[in-house]
């Protein structure tokens, strides 16, 4: 099968790409810049053919759509939002693509979306409903993904979840539940998706982890993990309501996502799902766990 992965030089994308083209599929990666990208690397020394191609071009897009028949995106603006990224690529670009599959006639198309739980207002969201909406009433078969919180970027210091430093950023009480999925599970999904003969054209999958945890079981699991006390730094609801108001749309969705962080999203089902699709679920305890072992082989 001819597959065209948008997003291939971030986690999730570039570990779907690697693993679909390890089954033997022929893999086109869309990257700015083509093959002269800084994080092709790896993608061309798997084989993997590189293309330029832009969001914010759609001629560009229609040109790496042809020929393909399945396509597969998890192409995000996010987290800087960069020069309008919202607007420009996870709104207008993802739609571009579309209409470029739809154009060159791409049997599948794979869209990486979030949580149907998360339900506040913000750009993001607009974006992905509107983009799914787009999907499930055109001609291509479609396949939503819809992951949960990614553990990786939740429970890291890049988000205040510090287990290194002793503190951990909590949005609200911390003891609503969270259905915490692993972006590299995520990817999986996305490989599974793709291939995966379903008995209806248009799937949604609610995607999380093993085990709902509120973010206060997650920082026990870390200190169970590190054998040291973790501080949690409570962000209360009211902040995160008066950050939703700000004029600048990327603050209104880190807000968003917070809130909804706070409320908790608990997936019903995930492992039924995983497992339908063949996908082991990795756990918290086993991310604390690797990111104590990542912490003392940094140790001078």
């Amino acid at each position: 099968m001819v597959i065209l992965i948008a997003g291939s030089t971030g986690l999730v994308g570039g570990h779907a790409a690697l693993k679909l083209k390890e089954r033997g599929h022929r893999v086109l990666a869309l990257a700015r810049g083509g093959r002269f990208h800084p994080k092709s690397g790896r993608l061309l020394d798997a084989g993997i053919e590189v293309l330029d191609g832009d969001f914010t071009r759609p001629d560009s897009l229609f040109a790496a759509c042809s020929g393909v028949e399945a396509v597969v995106t998890t192409a995000t603006s996010m987290p800087s939002g960069a020069d309008e990224g919202l607007r420009r690529v996870d709104h207008e670009g993802t739609l571009s693509l579309i209409g470029a599959a739809t154009r060159q006639g791409v049997r599948r198309f794979v869209y990486t979306s979030y949580s149907g739980n998360i339900q506040e207002a913000c750009a993001l969201s607009t974006a992905k409903r509107d983009c799914e909406t787009r999907l499930l009433s055109g001609p291509m078969e479609a396949v939503i993904l819809r992951p949960s919180y990614f553990m990786e970027a939740w429970l890291s210091p890049a988000l205040g979840f510090d287990p290194a430093g002793g503190a951990a950023r909590i949005c609200g009480s911390g003891e609503a539940k969270v259905s915490y999925i692993s972006a590299f599970d995520v990817a999986d999904f996305a490989v599974a998706a793709t291939t995966k003969i379903y008995p209806q054209k248009n799937v949604v999958l609610e995607m999380g982890g093993p085990e709902p945890l509120s973010q206060l079981d997650a920082v026990f699991l870390f200190e169970q993990a590190l054998g040291k006390e973790i501080k949690p730094d409570h962000v209360a609801v009211e902040v995160l309501r008066a950050q939703q108001q700000s004029s600048d749309p990327l603050q209104r969705t880190f807000a968003a996502l917070m809130l909804g962080y706070a409320n908790g999203d608990i997936v019903k089902d995930a492992a039924s799902s995983a497992q339908a699709h063949g996908i082991r679920l990795a756990s918290v305890a086993e991310y604390a766990a690797g990111f104590h072992a990542r912490a003392a082989a940094s140790s001078p």
